[in-house]
């Protein structure tokens, strides 16, 4: 009896984990192992909500995916973070679609001088590793400075 109530247990926390938002299997793992007596009962309860579809690290990858994608960082940062949360990286390019990451870096761009064309070559090699310290790969970044000198001729 006791097994059964320690499995039900753990099952609560994790469905509270997930009414608040997504999480993937390995965030899962990690936020309960430390909380749990049987390891054996926590990949088998995560097993269980995987099956039921109650976990999904495709439908966590989207999720992550657009959020970050909204604020402004790269593939190369978001693809990073994926991993570190136990996506791997076939479901990351199965996730992303067709993006204009050029235009994702000039608009981060934007936001960063907030009007202020960068002047001198210092100024432009910061902002150059703001936008990689962002995830954004080199051919995107050299596009988005050109898009930006292309609107404030």
């Amino acid at each position: 009896m006791k097994i059964l109530d320690e499995s039900k247990a753990i099952r609560i926390k994790i469905m509270d984990f997930l009414s608040r938002r997504e999480h993937s299997s390995k965030e899962i793992y990690q936020k309960m192992s430390h909380r749990v007596e049987s390891n054996e009962m926590l990949i088998n309860e995560i097993n269980k909500l995987i099956s039921d579809g109650l976990i999904s690290d495709e439908r966590f990858a989207e999720s992550y995916f657009q959020s970050r994608k909204r604020k402004g960082f790269g593939p190369l940062r978001i693809k990073n973070e994926l991993a570190q949360r136990g996506i791997n990286d076939s479901i990351f390019f199965s996730i992303q679609p067709e993006t204009d990451w050029s235009y994702l870096a000039f608009q981060a761009l934007e936001k960063k001088i907030n009007g202020k064309k960068p002047d001198d070559i210092k100024a432009i090699l910061k902002l150059k590793n703001f936008l990689n310290y962002r995830g954004f790969e080199f051919q995107d970044i050299d596009k988005a400075l050109s898009m930006l000198d292309e609107e404030n001729r």
